[in-house]
């Protein structure tokens, strides 16, 4: 949590302030409303003196958990004032570009997938196009947003169109004069803002294509743009050929703020799709040091950077969107070894203290001088799209800063996928987890996610073992996020049960087992002695709630009746159920007795794991004996099956299959992603299943015949035979129709083909 106390002239003190500091007092006397408020997690701001000099009665505000707190209250607020009141500017607007880049630097470190799903539906409803003005550089700053979306979703839609423009611009000659007439800035980057605008738009479009040809025509622009505006001496931007030779008030030169800001963002941003190696990298980042030290020398003592650089004075508001871009390049700078930290964090840190006392209480920043192209006013009331870009984009560097420098991140779990990696269990071996830890954390540890400060729930897996095998954490990671998670000393929280499984002899020997989604049963020896319910494959529970049934709804022993919770009305009989495997040979199955033995290997709180052994049995002319090893993991619509089958010779085909039914459901059969899936028709009041199998594999020749949907394939003698089988009910609520069933499965194959990916500090 982050608490200011300044004072300002009582000419500025209005009812929001006085509000603020009466909020404190009740903190400081330690009221519950102060509690709560503490609890909530909120910032708490009261705006300060003119001459920037802070009170801070707590120290946080530049951790990275502070941080990303700060841009979530000021990208919600600039959400919500869109959706409430539209947009100020067309969406494909350069206004709006700036903030797409800056809302997708917060994407990647929020646990929220809000934001980058809010982005990529930008893009679908500008349906992927630039501005109307194509060769202007403001309508293609959003390219920005397209290529780096390409990059996540490995979606080349997204940047087709803003690559045929890009083709344009690289076929052009550029050889006009960027003399400041004739609407020169329709066609070539005639203006400092244009090196925010255009020059990353190629260079993350040659990052996400792969494509050289854009970042080098991007470089060879930028130097002519520089080669006009800059002034070496200064060593900053004219904002256009109209403004050389013009002076402020003071007599000195007009450099604006803000359009030096673009410049810097652009900077940083051009060297950041710069690979090693790249032949102009060392001139750009010439140019970003002397701008740096030059821009650190011109802040002024309120901690911002006011509209006019060299005549502050005739500017005495602060400007946030200036200052943001600055903070922004500047910790980019320290972060990337090209600035010395002990010179440039006090001004860096000063800029943010004074940017997040630009914050007022909803999350609005102000102090953003509007539109314009040249130095002006800015009041607290004022706020723009391309300041909030700025002020992420600043966030993002001062939380790489303290990840790296301060905060004890042991893993850094990321989601390299266009995929919102949901409450998903992820499983690092232990061996690795552990190495660098002491023995007395491994005592008992707690994890925790660094950004959040929320504690991380974990299971530790033996496998049948005496020993821990793995380690699961539940964890959420949006598409293009990072967790950051710390492991210390500690007693972790209790964790409610997930996943649960358990032999039941009470009820013919029956192996049920659940998560907080649905319930499965397979059938054991007992069950034989009863001709009537004789039953091969597996068996599906519907559930509506996330609590843990089985127990209960084997004591009751009236499950096929929905008592508020769910019930079983799944048919199986003389069929592989709901995802089984067995032996296939003619078009025969060669189904076994049901299971012998089984052992429970891992029983939650995230992740139930056993195994059933089957007596040998004959497979055509084979003996055939196989364990079916099955894990559930909490969240997830589907098992894991490992079936290992042992037989004389190197392989056996098999058959893997899900139940029909009489009445015409929905199918579906992807062998390329190697999806089977079944909508079955409505079973009266009870509702309806979706029942599905995924391999990691294509899966060529699936069919369905009378009675099965079919997956053949071949397992080798003691070779696991893997892939996943589940269900889920339209009553449940979460999944309620074929084409959300559908695409869950194909979405859960993509997963286990692109998993999280773990990095242990």
């Amino acid at each position: 949590m982050v608490i200011w106390i300044t004072v300002r002239s009582l000419n500025y003190v209005n009812e929001l302030i006085i509000a603020a500091i009466m909020m404190m007092k009740k903190i400081i006397a330690g009221s519950l409303l102060g509690l709560s408020f503490l609890q909530a997690g909120l910032p708490v701001y009261a705006t300060g003196p003119v001459t920037g000099r802070h009170a801070v009665v707590a120290a946080d505000a530049f951790t990275a958990a502070a941080v990303r707190a700060q841009m979530e209250k000021v990208a919600s607020w600039q959400w919500h004032h869109i959706t409430a009141n539209g947009w100020n500017h067309a969406p494909t607007d350069w206004t709006n570009g700036a903030m797409y880049a800056g809302m997708m630097s917060l994407a990647q470190v929020t646990s929220n997938p809000f934001f980058i799903d809010r982005l990529v539906q930008v893009g679908k409803d500008n349906d992927w196009n630039t501005g109307p003005d194509r060769f202007f550089a403001d309508e293609y700053c959003v390219g920005q947003l397209y290529s780096q979306l390409s990059s996540v979703y490995k979606d080349p839609v997204m940047t087709e169109k803003f690559r045929k423009l890009a083709d344009s611009i690289v076929a052009a000659p550029h050889t006009e004069s960027l003399e400041w007439k004739d609407g020169i800035h329709h066609r070539e980057w005639a203006w400092c803002d244009a090196l925010f605008m255009g020059p990353p738009a190629l260079a993350y479009l040659s990052t996400a294509t792969g494509d050289s040809r854009y970042l080098e025509t991007a470089d060879k622009l930028w130097w002519k743009t520089t080669d006009y505006l800059y002034n070496k001496k200064d060593s900053l931007y004219y904002r256009d050929g109209s403004y050389i030779g013009k002076k402020e008030k003071n007599g000195i030169n007009v450099y604006w703020s803000r359009g030096n800001g673009w410049v810097m963002g652009g900077l940083v941003r051009m060297l950041d799709n710069m690979p090693a190696g790249y032949a102009g990298k060392a001139r750009f980042q010439d140019l970003y040091k002397q701008m740096a030290y030059r821009i650190a020398a011109l802040q002024t003592a309120d901690g911002t950077w006011h509209a006019s650089l060299l005549d502050p004075d005739s500017y005495p508001a602060k400007e946030t969107s200036g200052t943001g871009f600055y903070v922004y390049a500047l910790m980019w700078g320290v972060n990337n070894g090209l600035l010395p930290e002990k010179e440039f964090l006090p001004v860096i840190q000063k800029g943010w203290e004074a940017l997040t006392g630009c914050v007022q209480p909803n999350g609005k920043l102000g102090f953003v001088q509007e539109i314009g192209a040249a130095p002006g006013k800015a009041t607290a009331s004022d706020t723009e799209v391309y300041g909030v870009g700025a002020f992420l984009l600043a966030g993002s560097e001062l939380i790489k800063y303290d990840l790296r420098k301060n905060a004890a991140a042991h893993l850094v779990i990321s989601n390299n996928t266009g995929i919102n990696r949901l409450e998903e269990i992820t499983e690092i071996p232990y061996a690795d987890f552990s190495a660098k830890l002491s023995k007395q954390t491994l005592k008992g540890f707690k994890v925790t996610d660094v950004l959040s400060g929320q504690e991380i729930p974990y299971q530790l897996v033996y496998e049948g073992g005496k020993s821990v095998k793995k380690i699961l954490l539940q964890v959420t990671v949006p598409a293009a996020a990072s967790l950051y998670a710390a492991v210390a000393e500690g007693t972790p929280s209790p964790v409610k049960a997930k996943a649960y499984g358990r032999y039941v002899p009470e009820r013919k020997d029956d192996y049920a087992w659940e998560n907080d989604r649905m319930a499965y049963r397979m059938y054991g020896k007992a069950l034989e002695q009863v001709p009537k319910e004789m039953a091969y494959g597996i068996d599906v529970w519907a559930k509506r709630t996330t609590d843990m049934v089985i127990d209960t709804w084997y004591k009751l022993d009236n499950y096929h009746h929905d008592n508020g919770q769910g019930l079983d009305y799944y048919s199986v009989g003389l069929t592989l159920g709901a995802g089984d495997t067995a032996p296939y040979g003619k078009d025969t199955i060669y189904f076994p007795k049901n299971y012998r033995h089984s052992k429970t290997l891992d029983n939650g709180p995230l992740r139930t794991t056993f195994s059933l052994t089957y007596d040998t049995w004959q497979a055509g002319n084979t003996a055939v004996t196989v364990t079916k090893t099955i894990s559930l993991d909490a969240g997830s619509q589907l098992n894991k099956m490992r079936v290992q089958y042992s037989f004389k010779g190197s392989s056996i085909p098999v058959v893997t299959g899900i139940v029909k039914r009489k009445e015409a459901g929905t199918v579906l059969l992807d062998e390329k992603t190697g999806v089977m899936g079944y909508w079955e028709p409505v079973h009266g009041e009870d509702g309806t299943l979706g029942v599905g199998c995924v391999f990691a594999r294509e899966m060529p020749g699936m069919k369905t015949d009378q009675v099965h949907l079919l997956s053949p394939g071949t397992a080798e003698n003691g070779q696991p035979y893997e892939y996943y089988f589940g269900a889920a009910w339209n009553k449940g609520g979460r999944i309620t129709s074929a084409k959300e069933w559908f695409h869950y499965l194909e979405t859960f194959a993509q997963k286990i083909k692109q998993p999280l990916q773990v990095k242990i500090q």
